[in-house]
């Protein structure tokens, strides 16, 4: 079998057809041209443009026999390909119609949408979007068979977006999705909470978007230059959780990543106790 279109009919969920196209093309390198690809399935062009209304566009035909894909110009690379990838998962998905017209002109929220169960039809189709584009340029499978540590720790992050090409933000997601480990994301910039990445089985994190990071955290006044890491280090769980879902926690860890401009990452690490 080759990569096209008629070998994807019928795949229905984002996973399932990421996986599809691995499977159809078990060689794709780790940092696959993803506009090679999309040639292969039917996207015709792909340009950088000058605009500002949008972060990514899907153009296509009435019949959907082929599609044209626009990013915003000066878009950094890594996201870049990200945003190609969002695109390209909305001209294969079928059921993906836009409210109005033939075109998907998708922001840069809507690149971030992540709940594949939202109730909103127009929001549920961005989070499958991104769904399938994290699973198309990070396949779990690939990240756990590329790990050097089966340890959670934020360098390896570092190590695999480079790898695989993407941004250290997306890649910390799918890291966290792929790993054996239960773990949480937390994004902060100069002490405040920006973004909280937490999946179902990660206990309840109790503080808030837009709050500070809690006090007696690792994170809380780190010292950190852009690149460094701290350890993994143990913490008092009552500082991340509520005092009930503190009370399920064995141990729970803490490591910071200090990014540029007052940005950081928190890799929260939860070891769970058994049920009584």
């Amino acid at each position: 079998m080759t990569l096209s279109r008629i070998e994807l009919d019928g795949v229905g969920s984002p996973s399932a057809l990421a996986a599809r196209i691995h499977e159809l093309d078990p060689d794709l390198p780790l940092d696959f041209s993803i506009e090679d690809l999309c040639r292969r399935l039917d996207i015709e062009d792909i340009e950088d443009k000058a605009v500002t209304s949008f972060a990514a566009m899907l153009l296509m035909h009435k019949d959907r026999a082929w599609g044209s894909i626009v990013v915003a110009e000066g878009t950094p690379p890594r996201r870049r390909r990200f945003s190609i990838g969002h695109e390209l998962g909305h001209f294969l998905m079928s059921t993906h119609r836009p409210h109005e017209g033939l075109q998907f002109a998708c922001s840069h929220a809507d690149l971030r949408v992540e709940n594949t169960r939202e109730a909103n039809r127009a929001r549920k189709m961005e989070a499958e979007a991104n769904r399938f584009a994290a699973r198309l340029l990070m396949p779990p499978t690939r990240i756990r068979a590329n790990l050097k540590s089966r340890q959670p720790d934020l360098s390896e992050v570092v190590r695999l977006a480079n790898e695989f090409g993407v941004s250290k933000a997306a890649m910390a997601r799918s890291y966290i999705d792929a790993h054996r480990e239960t773990l949480a994301l937390i994004v902060a910039r100069n002490g405040r909470i920006e973004q909280a990445y937490r999946p179902d089985d990660f206990p309840w994190i109790d503080p808030r978007i837009g709050g500070p990071v809690p006090e007696n955290s690792i994170a809380d006044g780190h010292r950190l230059l852009p690149g460094q890491t701290t350890a993994m280090e143990e913490c008092d769980p009552e500082v991340w959780l509520g005092s009930s879902a503190a009370r399920k926690v064995e141990i729970l860890s803490e490591q910071v990543l200090a990014q540029t401009d007052g940005w950081a990452m928190i890799l929260l690490h939860a070891e769970i106790g058994e049920a009584v």
